[in-house]
């Protein structure tokens, strides 16, 4: 009892504005990850589309993501974070809003909507998440910055875990109300209205966040040596490689399972809810984890899990193999984010870490789009089976890279800056 209680107890530690900050997290998650992700993916498909178009689909918002992730760093520094948190989330609303008026729309504009909604949708979140993770930063201690990542990952995939619950449940609710099937697309069509409406609640934290508290610490980041080219690159390549078992069951999971298993709804967001139950206090395993032997060959093994969860998809082609693999990378992947930005923080002198993470995510962008969009081929082509195939291969890759770092930490060092003469100002 004393276990499931800790994040209650962590959360009640933190500073108010960290607080504010992390349930805007938690809102926001439950519209964009939980109902919204749910949603969209079956909507699409019952307006006809076939793989390709999922696999473009998703990928025009890693697109998105991508694209607004450095100008998102930058707007932050000029704008200052709280304010381009702000934008970021209303910005979001309006792109999930777009989604389901695609039927309203004339035929010849149909097509393109729906990735218009996802390329607005999610460079707004880019305005959101890119400025969050320095906001963190400068808002926390040394002592207490690691728990708040791992708090981050742990709301997230608790507003997650409701989002996809009930966005789970409301086709079945919509399609007996409305009299239809739910092979028809109404009920998911109104059902995507649920994830804008709450999205804007996250708006309210955001606003009692105090600015001034985010930029207090901007003084820490002044001192440092050269760009570390090297160190960034590797991370780089590390990111694109092993994000690729959690993009592939992301942007494909559901897809599999609703087309080519046949599972409900209500089953898909029942597994999807489990995964994200188990991501809630997969966090609170990281600090015993890097204790052991750091927060490198942490990394190593939670890539490696992720890479191995797709391996029932692989090889057992049912219900139960989905579920496995659904329900390993989303735990997994509640881990592997956290940890890569503490491993970067880390390996990162403060003058760069807001450049180097907004490089870092806009290669998390470019590894999902590459995913997402090539995936779509490979399902179509040759099966979903050689799809999980390929994100199993990429991510094991990934994990060997990773091991090579480890064994070799000098690669990843950095110039040690000069230091700062001694003033009395």
């Amino acid at each position: 009892m004393s276990r499931l209680l800790t994040p209650l107890h962590t959360f009640r530690q933190f500073h108010r504005d960290v607080q504010l900050l992390l349930l805007a997290t938690a809102i926001l998650a439950i519209s964009f990850f939980g109902i919204q992700a749910l949603l969209k993916i079956l909507y699409i498909l019952r307006l006809g589309y076939g793989p390709e178009y999922v696999g473009l689909f998703n990928a025009s918002g890693a697109l998105g993501y991508m694209t607004m992730s450095l100008p998102s760093g930058w707007l932050g520094e000029r704008w200052g974070n709280s304010r381009t948190m702000v934008l970021g989330a209303l910005v979001t609303v309006v792109g999930m809003a777009m989604l389901p008026l695609t039927e309203t729309l004339p035929l010849w504009a149909r097509d393109a909507w729906p990735i218009a909604s996802q390329i607005l949708g999610a460079g707004g979140y880019a305005l959101f998440s890119i400025n969050f993770v320095p906001a963190l930063m400068a808002l926390t201690t040394p002592e207490t910055r690691t728990s708040a990542y791992a708090m981050s990952s742990t709301l997230r995939s608790l507003g997650t875990l409701v989002g996809t619950t009930s966005g789970g449940l409301l086709p079945g609710l919509l399609a007996g109300f409305l009299g239809v099937g739910l092979d028809a697309a109404s009920p998911y069509r109104l059902g995507l209205w649920v994830g804008p409406v709450v999205a804007l609640l996250a708006v309210l934290p955001l606003l009692r966040t105090r600015e001034a508290g985010i930029v207090q610490n901007v003084e820490e980041a002044k001192t440092g040596g050269s760009f570390p080219m090297a160190p960034v690159g590797l991370i780089i390549l590390f990111v694109i490689l092993g994000q690729a078992a959690n993009a592939s069951c992301q942007s494909f999971c559901s897809a599999y399972m609703d087309a080519e298993l046949g599972l409900s709804p209500a089953t898909i967001g029942l597994i999807a809810g489990a995964g994200q139950f188990a991501a809630i206090f997969a966090p609170m395993f990281l600090p015993r984890l890097t204790r052991r032997r750091g927060n490198g060959w942490a990394l190593l093994v939670i890539t490696l899990g992720s890479a191995t969860s797709l391996l029932p998809l692989i090889l057992l082609r049912t219900g139960a193999g989905a579920a496995l693999g659904r329900f390993g990378t989303l735990a997994l992947g509640a881990m592997w984010m956290p940890m890569l930005q503490v491993y970067q923080m880390e390996t990162i002198p403060a003058r760069w870490r807001s450049l180097a993470y907004g490089a870092v995510s806009t290669a998390m962008g470019m590894s999902f789009a590459l995913m997402s969009y090539t995936g779509g081929y490979v399902a179509s082509a040759w099966g979903y089976t050689a799809l999980f195939s390929l994100g199993f291969t990429l991510s094991i890759s990934a994990a060997a890279l990773m091991h090579f770092l480890v064994r070799h930490p000098n690669l990843m060092a950095v110039d040690a800056p000069q230091p700062a003469p001694s003033t009395g100002d």
